[in-house]
């Protein structure tokens, strides 16, 4: 099967109450407009953006919303006094015309991607335009992106004015379709010679939302040629996914939009798209699989004091942050502190990256001890358990043929907490001193894969299935984190065991499928197959029937 069509990534919308994200924005904004603090207009400008696009989802007029949005992007553009006298009043007139209860989405680039605000309003900066533009963004980040690009061509005198739009249906083929009033605004855009640019963070694997914005301008009388798509990544026509991608991307300019957070950190020592193996583990050392594609932007600084990493702009940020620094006061991680611009300084452990090998009666005990404090630290609110089932038979069904019958309810738990989420060997350290230290520990769990909010069986069984013990070593395990919580998994793991193991199948599957990176395909397929391989036992484990 296509590993395309896995589920690896999960809908991590949380619905709140419109009252209560209305006062997060009054809040947000009246710190931003206090003072000069860029942190503080970003976590504002995040909210503003989050708030729009609620508004504009749920079909109600959202141009106070709009002007709020590009009010606080022209702030952080550094035009303070052009924006701060009307603020107040403007956002609690956008805070009161929340519906009650509302589903709000993180912005995935500001969150995971090392993607900046500013990174479009820089582009824009380098380019000169000869006709006023139009700006459509695509929800939900594209609403920021869009706010910040309109801010930069207007710094240049050049007459803008932006929309919003949301495509619609299978990811790999989404299709756009503009309001009446959409159609009026692209219709007076045309009639004053406007350019058109499309803005997103993109394009994805398949290209089809950026194509489907485009498309439905042509379908109004708007020439290709007056169309530019401007995203974050490198275009590969013949790459994309969408049908016939590559003949129609090739109708349209492209401007990809470099990072500055790259820019920012050009120069010293790189870590991700796997580099960190390189430069950690020992010569020799066997690589572990991973997708580079997908990992975090990361540095190591000249002196090797620091790790540099990003972990999220605003509030996204901040949470991932407060959990590294309860992990580092309770002598399990190191400590990190904020960087600015979403990156995270983490003191850097000297050390040896561990492996299978390693594995004895010591670690384990400090592998109980450390899922014991998550148990008790990492509360969370909302249980992921009926997703997590759904995934499980989805993928279970996809790749292994038949119906995995899960028990209604298996996976889900009464005490929901944020997992780990990254268990395996390489992700322990053990230092120059002979402390095992666990890195890579604050964010994963709460990312846009599974797990989401679930049970600390989660990170139980990620730990024995990435350490592949035995059945002494995991009744050893198991039995010592008892005796720590008073909470005896042993009826619920077998399940989760399962369902971490078909979630590996499947990542490992769309990672090969999905990376350039010929070696780590290697490295994925044996990982997948090494998951599949699980899959059989754990199901006999779990009771779990095969159909």
């Amino acid at each position: 099967m296509d590993g395309m069509n896995l589920l690896v990534f999960r809908d991590n919308a949380a619905e709140v109450a419109g009252q209560c994200l209305g006062k997060c924005l009054i809040d947000a904004v009246d710190k931003a407009a206090r003072g000069r603090d860029r942190e503080a207009i970003l976590n504002a400008l995040l909210l503003a953006g989050q708030v729009e696009c609620v508004l504009a989802d749920s079909g109600l007029a959202d141009e106070k919303a709009r002007a709020l949005t590009d009010a606080i992007a022209t702030m952080l553009a550094g035009h303070f006094e052009e924006t701060r006298p009307p603020l107040s009043d403007l956002t609690r007139q956008v805070a009161i015309g929340l519906p009650e209860l509302v589903k709000v989405s993180p912005f995935e680039g500001f969150a995971y991607y090392a993607l900046h605000p500013m990174d479009f309003a820089d582009a824009i900066s380098a380019q000169s335009f000869g006709s006023p533009v139009a700006v459509i963004a695509i929800r939900s980040i594209g609403t920021v992106l869009g706010a910040a690009t309109v801010t930069a061509l207007r710094k240049q005198g050049i007459a803008a004015n932006r929309i919003t739009v949301r495509p619609e249906g299978h990811p790999y083929n989404r299709s756009t379709h503009f309001t009446a009033v959409q159609t009026d605004w692209i219709d007076r855009e045309k009639q004053r010679r406007s350019s058109f640019l499309v803005v997103d963070e993109g394009p994805g694997l398949s290209g089809s939302s950026f194509l489907s914005v485009a498309e439905a301008l042509v379908q109004t009388g708007v020439n290709c040629d007056r169309i530019t798509l401007m995203g974050t990544r490198d275009a590969n026509p013949n790459r994309l996914c969408a049908i016939n991608a590559a003949q129609r991307w090739r109708q349209f300019r492209w401007t990809k939009v470099p990072s500055r957070i790259w820019q920012q950190y050009r120069g010293i020592i790189a870590l991700h798209t796997g580099a960190w193996r390189k430069t950690l583990l020992s010569p020799g050392s066997e690589w572990p699989a991973c997708w580079p594609e997908m990992e975090h932007l990361k540095f190591l600084s000249p002196d090797r004091g620091h790790l540099f990493k990003f972990d999220g702009i605003g509030h996204f940020g901040e949470r991932v942050r407060e959990r590294a620094n309860a992990v580092w006061r309770s002598g399990f991680g190191p400590k990190a502190e904020n960087a600015g611009d979403g990156m995270t300084a983490y003191e850097f452990i000297a050390g040896t990256p561990l492996e299978r090998s390693c594995v004895s009666a010591e670690m384990l005990d400090h592998i109980a001890e450390y899922c014991a404090f998550r148990a008790s630290e990492f509360r969370a609110d909302g249980d992921s358990g009926k997703i997590l089932e759904q995934m499980a038979t989805f993928n279970f069904s996809q790749e292994c043929g038949g119906e995995m019958n899960l028990p209604a309810g298996s996976l889900r738990t009464a005490s929901p907490i944020i997992a780990d989420g990254r268990m395996q060997p390489h992700e322990w350290i053990r230092g120059t001193d002979g402390r095992v230290m666990k890195v890579d520990a604050s964010r994963h769990g709460d990312d846009h894969f599974f797990p989401g909010p679930t049970d600390i069986a989660w990170d139980l069984a990620g730990t024995i299935v990435e350490w592949d013990l035995s059945g002494e070593a995991k009744a050893y395990f198991i039995e010592n984190y008892r005796r720590r919580t008073r909470d005896d998994p042993s009826a619920r793991l077998p399940q989760f065991v399962l369902a971490y193991s078909v979630f590996r199948m499947a990542y490992c599957k769309m990672a090969m499928t999905a990376t350039q990176d010929d070696a780590d395909k290697l490295r994925l397929q044996s990982a997948y197959w090494s998951s599949r391989d699980r899959i059989t036992t754990s199901c006999s484990a779990a009771a779990v029937s095969r159909s």
